[in-house]
């Protein structure tokens, strides 16, 4: 893992407790497939929640911005981490008062990495991965396909885990906007989690089951939730 990332630093913190990070491999168009189902159980919902996401490259936040705009006005902050090739300007989104764009450095290694999280009282879900290195891909290197490539890392719906991420990432924020920093603090310390409902927790489950099912060339794959 990148030294410096979200995913290191959350696996780090976890490696010599009784529950590590159980962390896996994830085809690209597998893990378009389960962000679009957990974003869009907060289109369908009442959670008000602050998401937090980040993209590998601006160019795929365009490709997502509508659908943001979205999300935003059912959420109560959107914070996205993405490169300066963004042109954020560009698209009436960036207009939004509850959304804000942090534009990362060349170096930061959270700009190898994908993130998508999730929380509110009562609903909580998370993607956390970054793309596999040139050594990792083996001899064949990186697929010619861009749905192909693989990812590692975690995915869970589990609260304590989702807000320590959500920690990470306004740490990680701070660097570059204090102001957003404290304002997206605030929103965590005054959040109290609560355990999803059977009935909520399985909506969501299902969302994501048919989305995967549903999804073009989804290869054969095993995925889990963390409890």
């Amino acid at each position: 893992m990148l030294e410096g990332s979200i995913l290191q630093k959350l696996a780090v913190s976890h490696q010599h407790s009784i529950r590590p990070l159980k962390l896996g491999v994830y085809y690209k168009n597998t893990l378009v497939s389960l962000c679009h189902a957990l974003e869009d159980h907060i289109l369908t919902g009442k959670y008000k929640p602050l998401v937090i996401s980040a993209f590998q490259e601006g160019k795929w936040y365009l490709q997502e911005a509508e659908r943001y705009a979205g999300i935003a006005r059912k959420a109560s902050h959107v914070s996205i981490m993405a490169s300066s090739d963004a042109q954020w300007a560009q698209y009436p989104t960036s207009n939004m008062g509850n959304l804000n764009l942090v534009t990362l450095n060349s170096d930061d290694p959270v700009g190898r990495e994908w993130h998508l999280i999730i929380i509110s009282p009562t609903y909580t879900a998370m993607v956390l991965c970054q793309e596999l290195t040139e050594t990792d891909y083996g001899p064949g290197g990186r697929p010619k396909s861009d749905l192909e490539r693989k990812f590692y890392g975690i995915w869970t719906f589990e609260p304590g885990l989702v807000k320590e991420a959500a920690e990470l990432a306004i740490i990680h924020i701070q660097q570059y906007d204090s102001e957003l920093s404290k304002t997206l603090t605030d929103y965590i310390h005054s959040v109290r989690l609560q355990y999803p409902l059977t009935e909520e927790l399985g909506m969501a489950v299902a969302r994501v089951v048919n989305y995967l099912q549903t999804g073009k060339k989804i290869p054969k794959l095993t995925f889990w939730i963390a409890t």
